[in-house]
């Protein structure tokens, strides 16, 4: 690297004096592909992964449950490599793909399951870098719309994901080429992302000391335990609905159902999220979380009252899909200082980790034994959950 490659090199308070829109759009990236495409896009492959490789949901609950647990350690371990290199999220992106790329050849469910499990681990890595690294280079009364900018990304690999759906699910194109597809483009975001990552101000680095200093806990505990819900809730909607939909359609009979629920996820999802961007810099914004969970409580409630009320549930759900992670995220930012921005949004993050973990698990249990139905009723009590515990935080302001 020349003297002229080297990113400049600024004092704290300068960076992020103004907004990186291509970073930012190159973060959304990062998120369509490794969230909307590759995590979401499990449970839209499903049924055809188990028809190929075999075994019940609670199987296939557990293999997705152990991804989320190797995220939920991306996550923890994340700020190291942050402090370590800005090239975190271009190196953590390319093993994510070569992970996606081998369960594309997984000839059974154990090695399906342990490279979806490295894949959660890598993503965990590349996500919290990107949002870290991201977000610093935001000026700070801007940071709620670039959070939205960047979480709507995932609404947008939904979207894609919606056009491959009829292949996926119909039988027509192989699940396995869509998994080596979506590896080869997940490396190339985060490829993309760490070269103009290396294009924006570097900060200079405060005082070790500093650097150390905790988020304050008491100002995280109900943030933590909505995000926590959030990330039970939708990742056990998100893992079985298109199998809930098989189970009482027959997808026989649902072609076009599938596709335009995807799309229609997707899409709500980046209006969810970008309407809630306008106004996560505002005092109402507080309460976005709040609002995010119970629209997707109403939308879960109505799915499990009737198989005809699926298009409108994905909707309804879809509007808090990427609008809370939104919120969670840019809250964290602004309740810890430059030095402990790493370590903030590393909480949150294990807090909606540990919800993704667990979520799965009940959710594949839930469905073996209660049936598909069941899993949106689950999902509709656990966004209660989410909406109250953030009543409680925006109330503490």
């Amino acid at each position: 690297m020349t003297t002229t490659d080297r990113p400049a090199r600024v004092a704290p308070e300068n960076v992020g004096s103004r907004f990186p829109f291509a970073l930012v759009l190159w973060s959304s990236a990062v998120f369509a592909m490794q969230i909307g495409v590759a995590r979401l896009g499990y449970g839209l492959a499903l049924p055809a992964i188990r028809s190929t490789l075999h075994g019940n949901y609670t199987l296939y609950g557990t293999i997705n449950a152990l991804s989320l647990g190797g995220y939920l350690v991306g996550a923890l371990v994340a700020p190291l490599f942050i402090r370590r290199s800005r090239d975190a999220v271009m190196a953590s992106s390319v093993l994510a793909g070569v992970a996606l790329i081998i369960s594309g050849f997984a000839s059974d469910a154990l090695v399906f399951g342990l490279a979806r499990t490295v894949f959660g681990l890598a993503s965990g890595v590349a996500l919290v870098a990107a949002a870290v690294q991201t977000l610093e280079a935001v000026e700070a009364r801007h940071r709620g719309g670039a959070s939205a900018i960047m979480w709507a990304g995932i609404g947008l690999g939904l979207a894609i994901s919606a056009t491959g759906a009829a292949w996926v699910v119909h039988g027509t194109f192989d699940w396995r080429i869509a998994s080596f597809a979506t590896g080869i483009v997940t490396a190339a975001a985060g490829i993309g992302y760490g070269i103009r990552a290396r294009r924006e101000p570097v900060a200079v680095q405060p005082p070790s000391a500093a650097q150390k200093r905790p988020p304050e806990p008491q100002r995280f505990v109900f943030l933590c335990l909505s995000y926590f819900a959030f990330g039970f809730a939708y990742i056990a909607y998100a893992t079985f609905i298109v199998a809930s939909i098989d189970a009482r359609f027959g997808i026989s009979h649902a072609y076009g159902t599938v596709e335009l629920l995807w799309a229609l996820y997707g899409v709500a999802s980046i209006a969810g999220t970008l309407g809630i961007g306008r106004i996560l810099d505002r005092p109402i914004g507080r309460w976005a979380m709040a609002f995010a969970g119970i629209a997707s409580a109403i939308g879960c409630a109505a799915a499990f009252a009737s198989p005809l009320a699926v298009i409108p549930s994905a909707i309804l759900v879809g509007l808090g899909l990427t609008a809370t992670p939104a919120a969670a995220t840019a809250f964290a930012r602004a309740r810890s200082t430059t030095a402990g921005a790493p370590a903030a949004i590393a909480l949150v993050t294990v807090a909606v980790g540990l919800g993704q973990l667990i979520g799965p698990l009940v959710a594949g249990v839930s469905a073996d034994k209660l049936g598909l139905g069941s899993v949106a009723l689950l999902a509709c009590c656990v966004y209660l959950l989410q909406a109250a515990s953030a009543a409680v935080d925006a109330a503490r302001g």
